[in-house]
């Protein structure tokens, strides 16, 4: 388990540099985002004995997605110019794997 973690992390780390590297002007807004795709995600990690959790980032720019129990919590940061559908998507792939 302990090597999942590593690669989802590591996964995660790249993908947190690749977004800090461009901002977007426009509004995080959750609900301009598929149901359908936040359902599996949820799906997803609880079925792993996971949670999370959905939020924005302080100043409201981007997502927040908190993932918890497969190791240390962290927490995945997605611009509205994202593609967050496909994003998510990634997520819950990485959980299921």
């Amino acid at each position: 388990m302990g090597q999942i973690k590593n690669a989802k992390q590591d996964k995660a780390d790249q993908r947190r540099r690749a977004r800090a590297r461009g901002r977007s002007s426009e509004p995080a807004d959750w609900s301009l985002v598929d149901a359908g795709v936040i359902q599996r995600l949820i799906c997803a990690v609880t079925a792993q004995g996971g949670a999370v959790r959905f939020g924005y980032t302080s100043d409201g720019g981007a997502y927040s997605v908190g993932l918890y129990g497969d190791g240390d919590p962290y927490t995945e940061y997605i611009r509205p110019s994202e593609d967050i559908a496909e994003v998510l998507a990634d997520i819950a792939a990485a959980w299921v794997e």
